[in-house]
């Protein structure tokens, strides 16, 4: 492989924007590319992303070339950027055209030893690039010619490229001799509005969009992953560690937000300890945002943007007034708490947003949605400022866990297989939900999924009681609805989940029943049981998932 990548087996979740960007990525010897801006938190899998982009683009097909480049905060010198992007760039780009993966590895090449390189492949369209640079002596305009040529090797090849940039936001702090000049980042302009060239950039949301020339960029955003895709990434990871998990802590996957590094960073904790039990998963993640890989994710960040120590303990308190406060916080607040210089709380503000560690682009600082990042800055502030002992903070958070799985309700419910027998359930799901006070648009997603079960469950029951027997389930973020039938089984062994016989496929009204149900949910599940079929639909209750519009018309 030409980057280090995740297997296929170990990358969970994002197969179908997977397929959307190589798609898209087709498209760009058409004349019509488009850049594109990856947006996303902070761990959810951008660069993961880019990156198998970048192996099924380079395997997959001969028409576009891919270059896949990480800004190096070591490299950010006008010259030694500038030479590391070409260098690299005219590797990659022959390493597709030669199909020789190998040349994606070389690292710190020397202009010579490009040249060399370049001469033995008989790439003279890259070397005339690479003698206009060799030539060149003034920084500025060397960098030019380096962004240009993804731009001048399409025009030379008729080849067309995509070009991924990772950690887009570092080249704000381009400099020469030294002296950061963020005007430099507007050199990019005319590269990514090219036509010819498709760029994907990503990196940190808010330093991002606080670029303006990002602005005409086309966004897409990368989505958590669903409770089904953390449930197999989590235990995946444990039985690399061989341990196997019976029960799944649903209320602490929940608790992590579909964050794939999170995910990994807390299994991994639970796997090397050889225990995974609910409270021995939550004591493995409580290790891991006090002393583990999270901490250490979240520390070097806090200390990138506030470097003085005295700054930091400011940091601390007015992070711990923004997540646990009564009233919203502003620049002004900050003013006061701190007494101190206008321009000092400025860029303290400044820079809690740019980092993601609060919320609020127009003056109003707010919590992040993160409840990971909360319950380490409130462990930190516990630590530093409080000064409890470890054991006290493992407790707090337990009894914390606690509460978020102390909710637990269920319903049964046995309806006929009659005529708008279906839409009962669905009301009585809606009834449910509000005696929960639940989001009515995640219910209303569930209710569409519920209506689908049951009408699946009378299109195929066979059974001589004619009934569909529902039970409703909700603990902690989860609900859980079960739908059983009596009658001939029509679940397919190979694939366990339903038939699509010729009469479903032949009637667009119904084919789309299945594709449905997932769309709603979180999970599905198919069992086969005693008196017949159940289907089992889990909706995370925390997290609200985009329904695509082909599905909603589809669905109408």
């Amino acid at each position: 492989m030409p980057l280090r990548i995740l297997q296929e087996k170990d990358f969970f979740g994002r197969i179908e924007e997977l397929q959307n960007l190589y798609l898209i990525s087709l498209e760009a010897d058409k004349d019509i590319a488009q850049s594109i801006f990856l947006s996303g938190p902070r761990g959810i899998g951008k660069t993961e992303l880019l990156k198998q982009l970048f192996n099924n683009i380079f395997w997959g097909q001969d028409r576009i070339a891919p270059v896949y480049y990480s800004i190096n905060s070591a490299m950010l010198s006008v010259q030694d950027f500038s030479r590391d992007y070409l260098t690299r760039y005219l590797c990659q780009r022959l390493a597709f055209e030669k199909k020789e993966s190998s040349l994606t590895w070389l690292d710190g090449l020397s202009i010579e030893g490009l040249t060399s390189i370049l001469e033995d492949k008989k790439a003279f369209w890259a070397l005339e690039i690479l003698d206009s640079y060799v030539k060149c002596r003034d920084p500025i305009d060397s960098l030019r010619i380096a962004l240009s040529a993804p731009h001048l090797s399409t025009l030379a090849t008729g080849q067309a490229a995509v070009v991924m940039i990772d950690e887009f936001q570092q080249l704000r702090n381009l400099h020469i001799g030294g002296r950061a000049e963020p005007m430099l980042i507007s050199l990019f302009e005319k590269p990514l509005s090219s036509r010819k060239v498709l760029h994907f950039i990503t990196g940190n949301q808010p330093e991002i969009q606080e670029i303006p020339l990002t602005g005409g960029l086309a966004k897409i955003d990368v989505k958590p992953l669903g409770l089904e895709d953390d449930t197999l990434m989590f235990s995946s990871i444990l039985a690399a560690y061989g341990v196997n998990i019976s029960l799944m802590p649903y209320a602490l996957l929940n608790h992590l937000g579909g964050n794939p590094f999170y995910i990994k960073c807390v299994a991994k904790a639970a796997g090397s300890d050889k225990k995974a039990g609910e409270e021995d998963c939550w004591r493995a993640y409580i290790r891991e945002i006090n002393s583990g890989g999270i901490c250490l994710y979240w520390t070097v960040l806090l200390k990138s943007f506030f470097p003085e120590m005295e700054m930091r303990r400011n940091v601390l308190e007015i992070i711990n007034k923004i997540y646990h406060g009564l009233e919203s916080f502003s620049q002004e607040s900050i003013l006061k708490m701190l007494s101190s210089r206008k321009e000092y709380t400025e860029a303290i503000a400044r820079a809690l947003y740019l980092s993601g560690l609060v919320n609020g682009e127009f003056g109003i600082l707010r919590t992040p949605g993160d409840t990971v990042l909360i319950d380490f800055m409130d462990c930190l502030y516990a630590r530093e400022v409080l000064r409890k002992s470890y054991k006290d903070i493992e407790r707090d958070l337990l009894e914390r866990a606690s509460g978020a799985k102390g909710r637990d309700v269920s319903y049964e419910m046995t309806i006929p297989m009659v005529k708008e027998a279906e839409l009962v359930a669905a009301q009585c799901l809606e009834q449910i939900g509000k005696n929960l006070h639940l989001d009515e648009e995640l219910i209303g997603q569930l209710q569409m999924a519920l209506i689908e079960a049951c009408i699946n469950a009378i299109d195929h029951s066979k059974g001589e009681d004619n009934k569909i027997y529902l039970s409703f389930s909700f603990s902690g973020d989860r609900l859980v609805v079960s739908i059983e039938s009596s009658g001939r089984e029509f679940i397919s062994k190979e694939t366990g989940e339903p038939f699509i016989g010729r009469a479903l496929k032949e009637d667009s009204g119904r084919g789309w029943g299945i594709k449905l149900i997932k769309r709603f949910t979180d999970s599905v599940g198919f069992e086969k049981t005693e008196r017949g079929t159940k289907v089992v639909l889990v909706k995370n209750l925390s997290r609200k998932p985009t329904i695509d519009n082909k599905d909603k018309k589809a669905y109408e």
